[in-house]
């Protein structure tokens, strides 16, 4: 048993045919908004070019509703309970656990959430984006995507998403806002493999830095189970790594067996969420105050791998089972 207390926010299992079917419904969803909207520049460009005014108008229509300012109504808090109902129900099971206490909008400590490891679509951050118990939080993801018109509508919709860019993030940290981020970035989703638990953090001490001079706690999150939602390419890492420095993406992933865009379904999701390290405020921290607090948090997030590794792998999977740090 983990030595941390903790907790249990959400557990699904033994779910119906159309239970899943429903759920699927949801990550496809997910994943096709991710992609179009990526994409949304040149289907509006086709649009005009070949005068589908009726699409150029949709696409149009949706950048004004992504950008103008709104609060979320019936449609969208509805769009949000569906997903966060069914989404969890398409695999064999889903558990999301917290060390210590479920966070609070009022009253909890400022906090970053460190997401590992990123997988090929972040199934594990969206199931965590779309829980109750994280709507205030502000999710980060890449800036290319969050201004987007597509995904910035449907990340809206159902939950609180932000930019990952440093500067977004320095706002969001002095508005006391609590952060989530998979630091691994697109490095980590590189190196996804069925076979091994691999997070991409040596380098990524970013972060850490920003947290230390404002003063906020980290809290590690291991999601078990995302590397067997897609199969990745292995191989050539230190030429796909190369190129994810310049943003370029270079997985080729396959889900599950007929729709390749969604998830394995028959995969056990464990969210474990960790209980916090807490940083000391350092206006301007040196490069070892960051190596010191990074090096704390590489302790705290293999310690957390394996305290629960035996619960979410079995034992006799945990007893191989290791966390490579790249």
């Amino acid at each position: 048993m983990p030595p941390q207390p903790y907790v249990t926010a959400l557990e699904s299992r033994n779910n119906t045919w159309h239970q899943k079917l429903l759920g699927g419904c949801c990550f496809g969803i997910f994943v096709a908004t991710w992609i179009s909207s990526i994409l949304s520049p040149f289907i509006l460009l086709l649009a005009v070019m070949y005068k589908y005014w009726t699409l150029a108008a949709f696409v149009v229509s949706i950048t004004i509703a992504a950008y103008l300012p709104w609060r979320k109504g019936f449609l969208a808090k509805s769009i949000h309970a569906f997903l966060s109902h069914h989404a969890p129900m398409y695999f064999r099971s889903c558990t999301i656990i917290f060390e210590g206490k479920v966070p609070k909008s009022d009253g909890d400590p400022q906090t970053f959430y460190a997401i590992h490891p990123h997988g090929a679509f972040c199934i594990g951050w969206a199931l965590l984006f779309i829980h109750d118990a994280m709507q205030h939080v502000r999710f980060c993801f890449a800036p290319a995507l969050y201004v987007s018109p597509f995904f910035r509508l449907f990340s809206r919709c159902v939950g609180n998403p932000g930019s990952a860019a440093k500067f977004a993030m320095i706002s969001y940290m002095k508005e006391k806002s609590s952060l989530a981020l998979p630091p691994g970035g697109f490095e980590e989703a590189t190196l996804t493999s069925l076979e091994n638990d691999r997070v991409f953090i040596k380098r990524r001490t970013g972060f850490i830095r920003l947290c230390l001079k404002f003063g906020i706690q980290v809290r590690p999150v291991y999601v078990f189970g995302e590397k067997s939602c897609y199969w990745n390419i292995q191989g050539k890492f230190s030429q796909r790594l190369a190129l994810n420095r310049y943003g370029l993406p270079t997985i080729l992933t396959w889900g599950h067996p007929l729709l390749p865009l969604v998830p394995k379904e028959g995969v056990d999701m464990r969210i474990v969420v960790g209980a916090p390290l807490v940083l000391p405020m350092i206006e301007n921290p040196t490069q070892q105050d960051v190596k010191v607090w990074h090096d704390k948090y590489m302790v705290a997030l293999a310690k957390l791998f394996n305290d629960h590794k035996e619960q979410a792998y079995g034992p006799e999977k945990a007893k191989v089972a290791k966390l490579e740090f790249w």
